[in-house]
């Protein structure tokens, strides 16, 4: 039996659980090495970004995929650009 209505909420839910998994990670990663590296405020806001846009998901899954193609893109905007600032700083730190 073919559920595609299953399969999209699924799908949503799976997106909601890495974002959220990546989130707690790139949370406890920044605490972690904050002594180590320097910008970890940004690698803490993107965690913070990742772990609300995955209870966001969990609370409304059956708006589906299609509904959240807008909110599923500018998550994945602001999560590229601020893992783009934080690898351009930490380009700059040099050998450790």
């Amino acid at each position: 039996m073919i559920l595609p209505g299953l399969t999209a909420v699924m799908l949503v839910l799976i997106i909601g659980a890495t974002a959220l998994a990546t989130g707690v990670v790139e949370v406890v990663m920044a605490i972690r090495l904050r002594k180590v590296i320097r910008g970890e405020g940004l690698l803490i806001l993107e965690g913070i970004i990742s772990i609300a846009f995955g209870v966001f998901v969990f609370l409304f899954p059956g708006a589906g995929a299609l509904a959240l193609v807008w909110l599923i893109s500018t998550y994945a905007t602001i999560s590229g650009l601020l893992l783009f600032v934080l690898a351009w700083r930490a380009k700059k730190w040099g050998p450790a």
